[in-house]
């Protein structure tokens, strides 16, 4: 028996971000380059993929992005608010170079064993800053 599945939307995919995280404090602090960067690496959320998320200025030319500092400043500023957490840090690794890897931490995260990455429920860290002036104190004391 055929399924009744409702016909894919013409317009393709979506991005979510949900009300809570823009009305954030978090979201407050964090400068238009970073709201772009955690738009354009949201764009690349699927089900089963949070945590094996790359944000290199080479994935990122094709939005635009063509400065190294204003990416990892954004980067930063997201990783100080707690948006988005390194699930790998990038390097050398096994004679070659590997990118960072993040993840949302307001979504759960499956386990990629070939990446050594373990699954980790919501941790949403950016509801942690309650007021505007513990915001603007996580961005401005995350390492530069």
């Amino acid at each position: 028996m055929a399924r009744n599945h409702k016909p894919a939307d013409p317009r393709g995919g979506h991005v979510r971000i949900y009300w809570e995280i823009i009305d954030s404090m978090a979201w407050r602090v964090v400068g238009y380059s970073a709201h772009s960067l955690y738009g354009v690496m949201r764009r690349k959320l699927t089900s089963t993929n949070n945590g094996n998320i790359s944000a290199t200025l080479s994935d990122l030319k094709a939005y635009g992005w063509t400065a190294p500092t204003t990416l990892s400043k954004a980067l930063r500023e997201l990783q100080a608010v707690g948006l988005i957490a390194v699930t790998r840090q990038g390097g050398i690794a096994f004679g070659r170079q590997v990118c960072t890897l993040y993840r949302f931490t307001d979504e759960p995260m499956h386990e990629w064993p070939k990446l050594g990455i373990s699954a980790l429920g919501a941790t949403n860290e950016w509801r942690e800053l309650k007021t505007l002036a513990e915001a603007k104190e996580a961005v401005k004391s995350s390492p530069s």
